[in-house]
């Protein structure tokens, strides 16, 4: 593919040759970094997500460029593990004066290369499912979006700070506002009854649901996810 882009950061030279071929292959950087974070050995960034603190995995540079939240975690993280290292480390030569003091015999020393520990991070407001989504999104920049997952994503988008996701997966909420896909998406949103975003969307469920009676009964099993009264939603 041959063009000249001039929003491209390699054309904004006004010395360069304005006779240039730029060739663009997003695809395989957007594979090859869905590959990156699924490998963890590639991964310095250890997310343990929901109650059974399922592991998910993430590169720094690109977490904390992308998201000013995702920067602040990671800070407060690396603060804390600083913190916890100094603490053991005064415990660790403590003990091995004691040691030393006690022994006669001289150990020899054990030559161990060190890897650098992963930064960790608990996220309990998320279940996997819509973490790994939006892992996805910050690092490749693409994201499948489901009934059954979209509230989670516009309440991770709106806490993360990306306002296309938000943007996106609001537009699809409503899209799923019909009788095959509703009852997913308010499952989905039960999850989450604790986010702003969720009464929002709740409220307009229960709107749309008031406009057509006839989704009750085509879709029973909407009754039992939320209660058909506004003002349990109110922001």
């Amino acid at each position: 593919m041959t063009c000249k882009d001039e929003g491209d950061f390699w054309a904004q030279n006004k010395n360069s040759d304005p006779f240039v071929m730029v060739l663009k292959n997003r695809y395989e950087l957007c594979e090859d970094l869905k590959y990156v974070i699924s490998v963890p050995d590639l991964c310095d960034v250890l997310f343990l997500v929901g109650p059974e603190k399922t592991p998910v995995y993430g590169i720094r540079a690109i977490l904390a460029t992308r998201s000013r939240l995702m920067y602040q975690m990671i800070l407060r993280s690396q603060q804390s593990t600083n913190t916890v290292a100094k603490e053991t480390s005064t415990i660790k030569r403590g003990l091995k004066s004691v040691k030393q003091a006690l022994s006669r015999k001289k150990a020899s020393p054990k030559t161990m290369r060190p890897s650098p520990d992963k930064v960790t991070i608990e996220v309990k407001d998320f279940e996997v499912g819509v973490f790994e989504r939006l892992m996805r999104y910050i690092h490749c920049g693409v994201v499948a979006v489901d009934p059954r997952t979209v509230a989670g994503m516009i309440n991770a988008a709106k806490m993360f700070e990306f306002p296309d996701l938000h943007a996106a997966c609001w537009e699809f909420a409503m899209e799923c506002m019909r009788p095959d896909t509703l009852p997913l998406m308010v499952e989905g949103a039960t999850l989450y009854s604790q986010f702003k975003e969720t009464r929002k969307l709740m409220q307009k469920v229960i709107s749309y649901l008031g406009d057509t009676p006839d989704v009750i009964q085509c879709c029973p099993e909407i009754q039992s996810l939320i209660p058909l009264r506004s003002d349990e939603f109110m922001c």
